[in-house]
């Protein structure tokens, strides 16, 4: 069995602070073409220490960004990042990349994502920057970044829609 390797939630979370209201020049810009929300979330967690996934039997099940040329659905498209993420945990993947589960609300922790569905696809991607605990340590909230109406530090609460949360473990390499 591939040992889990660590994800870097505060690194996530930093970037996603530093770039919630802009564009990292490094990467292209998706909004003209229907949103760049997930192509921003790949970016987060990619500088929280999850490395590119070259390994899928096809294209649908990789994660990798070199050029707008040279990259997969899963990295840009909210619905296939869904499913890459968490299908990728399956004993098909042989336990390589990233290492997700869907998981209750109350689960996730910084640099864990949400994405917005309808009728079961997702159509948006957030990640959580912060918890938000009273005095006696019980939640209260998140607070989210995102883009394609870009937003820093954002209450979860103030969102609507279906959700889905997803907790990132690690990744297998």
């Amino acid at each position: 069995m591939k040992e889990l390797k660590e994800y870097n939630r505060d690194a996530a979370a930093e970037y996603a602070r530093t770039w919630a209201l802009y564009r990292n020049p490094k990467y292209k810009d998706y909004d003209p073409w229907g949103g760049d929300c997930t192509n921003y979330i790949s970016q987060c967690i990619h500088a929280g220490n999850i490395p590119f996934d070259n390994q899928g039997k096809d294209v649908m099940g990789k994660w990798y960004w070199y050029s707008d040329s040279s990259r997969t659905p899963s990295w840009t498209a909210a619905d296939a990042f869904g499913r890459y993420i968490i299908r990728n945990n399956s004993e098909l993947t042989q336990n390589y990349g990233i290492y997700a589960e869907v998981v209750d609300y109350n689960q996730l922790e910084i640099g864990d994502l949400i994405q917005l569905v309808y009728q079961g696809r997702a159509y948006h991607t957030m990640i959580v920057t912060q918890v938000i605990l009273d005095d006696r340590n019980y939640l209260l909230d998140y607070l989210i970044c995102q883009h394609t109406e870009d937003l820093l530090d954002y209450p979860l609460s103030e969102k609507i829609g279906e959700r889905k949360y997803i907790k990132i473990f690690g990744y297998y390499q």
